[in-house]
């Protein structure tokens, strides 16, 4: 029987000579990478997690924290691919590092959907954003910016089939020295998916992410005051799309 939600988190923690990268060094990463990991397997919201590095670095300590959640069901995958590809980017390497777990991952195999969140971040409200998202038929859950030409990749929701047939071939697209980004690939998926009946979602809530960028090296996160207002306008996004018929 298939998991209803599996969780799938990227993971660098050496990014070498990869371009754009603030927060650089590999012990502060992979700090950032343990301290999400306990929060994600202690939250109660996921009952399957999928976690990959793609720098060949030692994951002994990522392993010892999913011993202390044995009721969560855990896949470790283990490889190096981001320092040959490092020239063009993280995104590339992302999306290369997911392109190859959806062929090894047998909980991905599996899935009826997958959460993908870079994996030195979590979602503050993953439990009722998940909950709300069960009853919600789609094939892709995303926040889609900038004339539809922008999509966050930190964060989104997607059928197995979405990754496979539209998301993995768009990896090519990806050249951060070019600025065309993981997110403009997420999105040009999202829109060839629409473009052949497949189904786009918004949030049902706005999800509240925590952590510290890698790009910029500063905290992802919201004063009480800018979260309400951006549920506020989230909520009035929500209305204005069912309104026209979405």
């Amino acid at each position: 029987m298939r998991d209803r939600t599996v969780l799938l988190l990227t993971a660098t923690i050496d990014p070498g000579t990869t371009p754009f990268v603030a927060r650089r060094d590999p012990q502060t990463r992979l700090r950032d990478y343990e301290e999400a990991l306990v929060t994600w397997l202690s939250c109660g919201a996921v009952r399957s997690v999928v976690m990959y590095e793609n720098s060949g670095y030692d994951i002994g300590s990522l392993r010892d924290i999913a011993q202390r959640f044995p009721r969560v069901r855990i896949e470790f995958h283990s490889f190096q691919s981001n320092h040959t590809d490092s020239s063009m980017g993280k995104g590339y390497s992302e999306m290369l590092g997911i392109s190859r777990v959806l062929h090894e991952s047998m909980l991905l195999r599996d899935a009826r959907r997958i959460v993908k969140c870079t994996g030195r971040l979590t979602v503050r409200n993953a439990g009722p954003l998940f909950r709300l998202s069960e009853g919600l038929e789609f094939d892709i859950m995303c926040t889609l910016r900038s004339h539809l030409s922008f999509a966050s990749s930190r964060f989104f929701i997607a059928s197995p089939e979405f990754f496979a047939d539209y998301l993995a071939p768009m990896g090519s697209m990806i050249d951060d020295t070019k600025g065309v980004y993981f997110e403009h690939a997420l999105a040009c998926a999202t829109t060839r998916a629409l473009s052949e009946r497949k189904r786009w979602a918004p949030f049902p809530i706005v999800p509240d992410i925590v952590g510290i960028s890698g790009t910029s090296n500063e905290r992802q996160t919201r004063s009480a005051v800018r979260r309400a207002a951006h549920a506020l306008l989230h909520r009035l996004e929500i209305y204005s799309y069912a309104r026209r018929g979405g």
